[in-house]
C-alpha cells in the first residue's frame, strides 16, 4: 500500500500544506462525540502537543523543532525564535539536506525504472477508462497534460499530485518551507548539516511495492473517491499545526480514512494500511533517526528539524530520546 504511504508521507506527516488553501475546519464540523473521541485518543499519546522542545543529557542541551516542509507565513516568526536558542546549536540535523534532496532527484533520473513503467501497459490501460478519467481531472487541475503521467508508477503519481491546485502559486513563487529556512540559517552560521534519511531508505519506503500492488492500491483509492492531494483537509492541518495539537492531526487522518470505507472489507483494508504506515513511516523511521541522534545530541548542542508528526507518540522521536536518558522539556514558540 505504498501509494497511501506516499500520500501520508507527503501530506499528513510531512505537512504539505500552504496558506493559499482555504476552507472549513474539518475537525470542528465533526459531531461532538467524534471530536471528543479524537481528543481523548490524542491526549493518551506522549508529547501529544508542542513544536519546540529542549532535550538534555549529561549537561549537553539541544533543541528539536517540528516542521511543515512547505511555506506558511508564520514560519518567519518561528525562525526568529530559533535564532535566540541557548545554547546556540553547533550543528543541524534534518530529514534531508538540500544536497541530499538533489542526490535523491539525481538517483531517480539515473534509474528511471524506479519511477516509470518501462514495459507493459501504461496507467491508462491498467486503471481503466473510468479511473484514468479521475486521475486526468486531477492532473488537468494542476495544468499537467495527462499523457505525461501515463507511464508514472503510482507512488510517483502520488508525489506529482501531492500539491493541490490551490497551492500552486505558493510553490511557483519559490518561497521556502520551514526546513529550508532553518537550513539557510544554519548555512549563514556555517554550521555542519546532516541528513537523517538517505536515498535508498526513502526509495524503499515509497516505491517498495510491486507495480501490480501499487496499481491495485491506486485503483482502490480512486474507487473510494480519494483526492490524492487531500486538499479539503489542508486548512484543518494548518490550524492544528499552528495550535501545536500535533497528535490530533494523526487522529483526524485516521478517522477521515476510516470514514471513506464503503463496507467491512474497505474498513479492514484501511486499518491494515494505517498499521503499515505507523510501522514504516513512524516506528521504523523514527528508530533509525534516534540511533543517529542519541549519541550526537549527548555530545554536541544541536538543532534538529523534521516533520512535526514524528514528535509525539510511544514511538515518536521524543519518547525514544527520553527512553535513551534525555530530559525532554517543551518550550514556547
Amino acid at each position: 500500500m505504498r501509494i497511501f504511504t506516499t500520500m501520508l508521507f507527503l501530506l499528513g506527516f510531512s505537512g504539505a500544506a500552504m496558506a493559499n488553501c482555504e476552507g472549513p475546519n474539518q475537525f470542528e464540523q465533526r459531531p461532538l462525540a467524534e471530536r471528543t473521541a479524537m481528543l481523548e485518543a490524542a491526549a493518551q499519546a506522549p508529547f501529544s502537543e508542542g513544536l519546540l522542545w529542549q532535550v538534555e543529557k549529561d549537561g549537553v542541551v539541544s533543541h528539536i523543532i517540528g516542521t511543515f516542509h512547505l511555506h506558511l507565513p508564520e514560519h518567519t516568526a518561528t525562525v526568529e525564535r530559533l535564532r535566540s536558542l541557548t545554547p546556540p546549536p553547533q550543528q543541524l540535523f534534518m530529514e534531508m539536506t538540500s544536497e541530499a534532496q538533489l542526490g535523491f532527484q539525481r538517483h531517480l533520473t539515473q534509474n528511471p525504472e524506479l519511477f516509470l513503467i518501462q514495459s507493459g501497459p501504461s496507467l491508462i490501460d491498467r486503471l481503466g477508462d473510468e479511473n484514468w478519467a479521475k486521475v486526468s481531472d486531477q492532473l488537468k487541475a494542476r495544468g499537467m497534460p495527462p499523457f505525461l503521467a501515463a507511464r508514472y508508477q503510482p507512488w510517483f503519481l502520488g508525489m506529482t499530485l501531492m500539491v493541490p491546485p490551490c497551492a500552486f502559486d505558493v510553490v511557483k513563487s519559490g518561497k521556502k518551507g520551514l526546513d529550508l529556512q532553518i537550513e539557510a540559517l544554519a548555512q549563514a552560521r556555517d554550521l555542519p548539516r546532516h541528513s537523517l534519511d538517505d536515498t535508498e531508505s526513502l526509495i524503499g519506503l515509497l516505491a517498495g511495492d510491486p507495480i501490480e500492488q501499487q496499481v491495485d492500491d491506486l485503483r482502490w483509492s480512486l474507487d473510494l473517491g480519494t483526492d490524492l492531494s487531500g486538499a479539503d483537509m489542508i486548512p484543518t492541518v494548518i490550524d492544528m499545526y499552528l495550535s501545536e495539537t500535533i497528535q490530533l492531526i494523526w487522529e483526524l487522518n485516521r478517522a477521515d480514512m476510516l470514514q471513506a470505507a464503503q463496507g467491512d472489507a474497505d474498513a479492514e483494508r484501511i486499518a491494515t494500511l494505517l498499521q503499515q504506515v505507523e510501522e514504516d513511516l513512524i516506528k521504523t523511521r523514527n528508530t533509525a533517526w534516534v540511533k543517529t541522534l542519541a549519541p550526537a545530541l549527548a555530545k554536541t548542542p544541536s538543532l534538529v528539524a523534521f516533520g512535526a508528526l514524528h514528535l509525539p507518540g510511544d514511538h515518536g522521536v521524543l519518547a525514544q530520546l527520553e527512553a535513551a536518558g534525555f530530559t525532554v522539556t517543551r518550550l514556547p514558540l
